[in-house]
């Protein structure tokens, strides 16, 4: 069952799409990739991480997609 923090943060990336505000949506899937990955749900935050990498790159938010990729890559998930 989701928590009322991924309850928000879901309500937020409905919005941040709605508006196609990528670098919002973004730092806003990597809160939830955080979450998930502190709950143990490492495919699901491994996903999120991933979007919120792809959109990072999109929006231009370098800072951030350098950030998404070491972490991607520290788990052999980016090559």
């Amino acid at each position: 069952m989701a928590t009322p923090r991924e309850r928000a943060l879901e309500d937020a990336l409905l919005s941040a799409h709605e508006r196609e505000d990528k670098r919002r949506i973004a730092q806003l899937y990597r809160d939830a990739a955080q979450l998930s990955e502190a709950a143990g749900r490492t495919e699901e935050a491994y996903f999120r991480y991933t979007q919120a990498y792809v959109y990072a790159l999109e929006s231009g938010s370098e800072e951030l997609a350098g950030e998404l990729k070491d972490k991607l890559r520290a788990e052999g998930r980016e090559e």
